[in-house]
């Protein structure tokens, strides 16, 4: 027995084999807050091992490449961000669509979603990764890399342009996931993670094959993903399977409306780079390179709190998703409130670690001798992350309206979060408080996005509230 069968056989055992849709039948009939515990839990811990292991493979390039290395792969991250925006607008997209049609036992039409969904994966993956190859040198210049660090670049993103198909295939776990086994998708990302660890310390700083080697690794690590998320829709127990006639043009309507559904996430990420560069210009023009040194980590530390929210909104979806199609509305009503609930705790105990121990977390990531950076650093990350909860629970409100298919208003919410308020507040506040203007701005985009998510929240628990008495009255 090979060790893939060995792995198979203990997630058959751990599951049961129940076959054909026995799991999702639960997401509309066991309690609702330890299921929402069981979905939420796992895709916690794969985020979060998701960014680890970003974090692993800039310490080996920043340790066996240095500071060329380290400044070509940040260059680089907006085009992986391009990458990931497009993977999660169809991943999401459908996921949502796919919940919903499970709730409502339409399982030809979850199967023509997933079709679908695979189809518009190998294209893009097809577009991005001939696009890239072939535009590679400009592409570079437009994200602004330094030229002494182009020959770095080129030699990272020439490499890992070949491993788009993986990383967009790899988002199918959001329909395993979507069928309940939010356990078997975690572990998706745990293969990922622990290979890109292994292989890196392999290629990196074995064979020293420098910034290719740390791209090969994770190209080989998203490849394993993908055959462990393929064989799952291989399985019996998946609803949704995979042949050669899977790959089939199901219609526009099916194209629209996954692009529809999955248009939140991807303005988010594309949202959240333009953001992202923006404030690494305040920071040059208000701060200084010791500020950017310091606001790369406060990112990462903030990119780990985030993982915790984003886990219970993963598992808040197909809970949420599944009841809407089946039309209980006490079951989305409760999911929510215990969404609520689960996040308001997995937000508030690492802000309040963050507040108090934001010194020693500084120490992980730099030398304790460099006093300067982190004392900055310490001063920044606890006026950046102030109100760090508030920014969360507009988070959740803008995933339940993705998570009933109302696209327009979770977007509306992201946009008004990050555009509509963040971008004006780094425009006006450094002009008045200087570099602090650029700390504040973050929670006072928080705080104004809060209360946005509050009035639009407050009008569709009224509706629920409505649809939960007449679905009562049904009964």
């Amino acid at each position: 027995m090979t060790e893939f069968s060995v792995i198979v056989l203990f997630f058959r055992r751990s599951w049961g084999d129940r076959g054909m849709g026995a799991q999702t039948e639960k997401l509309g009939t066991d309690p609702v807050m330890p299921l929402l515990l069981r979905l939420a839990l796992p895709s916690m811990a794969g985020l979060i091992i998701g960014n680890l292991y970003v974090i692993v493979d800039r310490m080996f390039i920043g340790k066996y490449v240095a500071d060329l290395g380290l400044a070509a792969m940040n260059a680089a991250m907006p085009i992986s961000m391009v990458i990931f925006a497009v993977s999660i607008l169809i991943g999401r997209g459908s996921a949502v669509l796919y919940s919903i049609e499970l709730g409502r036992k339409n399982y030809a039409e979850a199967q023509k979603l997933f079709g679908m969904s695979m189809l518009i994966y190998l294209i893009a993956s097809a577009v991005i990764t001939i696009g890239g190859l072939l535009f590679l040198d400009p592409l570079l210049n437009l994200v602004g890399i330094p030229r002494e660090a182009l020959p770095y670049g080129r030699s990272y993103l020439s490499v890992s342009l070949y491993g788009t198909i993986f990383v967009m295939l790899g988002f199918q776990n959001n329909l395993i996931r979507g069928e309940g086994y939010s356990g078997l998708a975690m572990f998706t990302q745990v293969i990922g993670a622990v290979m890109n660890v292994g292989l890196d310390w392999l290629f990196v700083a074995k064979f020293g094959w420098g910034m290719s080697g740390a791209a090969w690794a994770t190209v080989a690590s998203q490849a394993a993903s993908t055959v462990w998320v393929m064989s799952f829709f291989r399985s019996r127990r998946s609803i949704a399977k995979l042949d050669w006639r899977t790959f089939r043009f199901y219609g526009w309507n099916y194209f629209g409306r996954i692009l529809y559904n999955g248009c939140s996430p991807f303005a988010i990420n594309v949202a959240g780079s333009i953001i992202w560069t923006f404030q690494n210009h305040m920071l040059l023009e208000h701060g200084s390179l010791l500020a950017m040194a310091a606001f790369g980590i406060i990112l990462t530390v903030n990119q780990l709190l985030m993982g915790l929210i984003f886990g219970v909104t993963m598992g808040m979806q197909p809970l949420i998703g599944y009841n809407t199609g089946a039309a209980k509305y006490h079951r989305v009503l409760k999911s929510f409130y215990c969404s609520i609930l689960l996040a308001a705790v997995f937000a508030l105990i690492p802000y309040l670690a963050v507040q108090i121990f934001a010194r020693p977390i500084f120490t992980w990531f730099v030398d304790a001798s460099n006093t300067k950076l982190i004392d900055l650093g310490v001063y920044s990350m606890r006026r950046f992350l102030l109100l760090l909860p508030i920014g969360c629970g507009s988070i959740l409100v803008s995933q339940y309206f993705q998570s009933i298919g109302r696209a327009p208003v979770a977007l509306f919410l992201a946009m008004t979060r990050q555009l509509a308020f963040q971008v004006p507040l780094l425009l006006i506040l450094p002009q008045v408080f200087g570099y602090d203007g650029v700390l504040f701005s973050g929670p006072a985009g928080d705080a104004l996005a809060f209360f946005v998510a509050c009035f639009l929240m407050q009008r569709e628990l009224k509706r629920l509230h409505k649809c939960e008495g007449e679905e009562c009255r049904a009964a």
